[in-house]
């Protein structure tokens, strides 16, 4: 398995286009000081940070120069304004998303209603091990194609920490029908550290508005709180994106009006994911 073209996977692990894979290569050689580094969290396809001003704005600076992108996590609605003239003034936007959490217990129980209720018959298929290349592959392939920008082969298999991923698919012929994914971007420095995220779902066209989200989404974050030991979980969406929005929320999430998370770019760049 090689490179075929500018959008695959390669033996390294990486997907998309070539800046994607040159910027995920990037992230995962600086994950142990993303892990270390106060202000810091390892966001997978990129660099971000949770404190800015702790991180530093010459190194904010210095990654957008040099990588292109950079994820600003949990930033206080009240600072967004500021975050964004700070970008400005170096040629960058940044795009918001609204975020979601809950805790553990919440969490639980709407995820093992939801998953009570669960009506077809698709199964869970799992890699045969972190080095199964060709199933990470085959899962980033279709998360592509959902139009979500997947993560590196090491994170979704755990190579970099500890991580959850839910994958359904159609027992007839195998083929992928929805994903999820769970782990810890934040680090031991700041007051994230014991909340995973969860996202990377995506569902084909033809699965769709069947409830397959909701339970793809249940299964991750259970096993977020159950076997990753997550005290609480997050996930990031728009509130204009009404069917995330539920989703999310049949899970046990609610709207954090305080705090916003967005991924910062320069101007005119294109955007990773939608």
């Amino acid at each position: 398995m090689g490179e075929r073209d500018h959008m695959t996977g390669n033996m390294n692990g990486l997907y998309g286009s070539a800046a994607q894979q040159k910027l995920q290569a990037a992230t995962l050689a600086a994950a142990d000081r993303l892990r270390d580094t106060p202000g810091a969290v390892f966001a997978a396809r990129m660099a971000g940070t949770d404190d800015p001003d702790h991180f530093g704005w010459d190194r904010i600076e210095q990654i957008l120069r040099d990588q292109g992108a950079i994820t600003f996590r949990m930033t206080p609605t009240e600072d967004c304004p500021d975050i964004e003239s700070r970008l400005a003034e170096i040629g960058c936007t940044i795009s918001w998303w609204d975020v979601f959490d809950g805790p553990r217990d919440s969490i639980r129980a709407a995820c093992d209603d939801a998953l009570g209720q669960a009506r077809d018959d698709l199964v869970p298929a799992a890699p045969s091990g972190p080095d199964d290349f060709a199933f990470f592959e085959k899962v980033q392939d279709f998360i592509a194609r959902c139009g979500i920008a997947p993560y590196p082969a090491q994170v979704l298999s755990g190579q970099t920490g500890p991580a959850a991923l839910a994958v359904l698919t159609d027992p007839a012929d195998g083929a992928i029908a929805a994903t999820a994914f769970a782990y810890f971007p934040y680090n031991a420095h700041g007051p994230h550290h014991a909340t995973a995220w969860a996202g990377l779902v995506a569902v084909h066209e033809d699965q769709r508005k069947r409830g397959i989200g909701v339970r793809v989404n249940a299964l991750a974050l259970r096993a977020a709180v159950d076997d990753l030991g997550a005290e609480r979980v997050q996930q990031f969406a728009r509130t204009t994106n009404l069917a995330s929005c539920r989703m999310i929320e049949r899970c046990g999430l609610r709207l954090r009006r305080d705090v916003r998370s967005g991924i910062a770019q320069p101007e005119g760049a294109q955007s990773f994911t939608r």
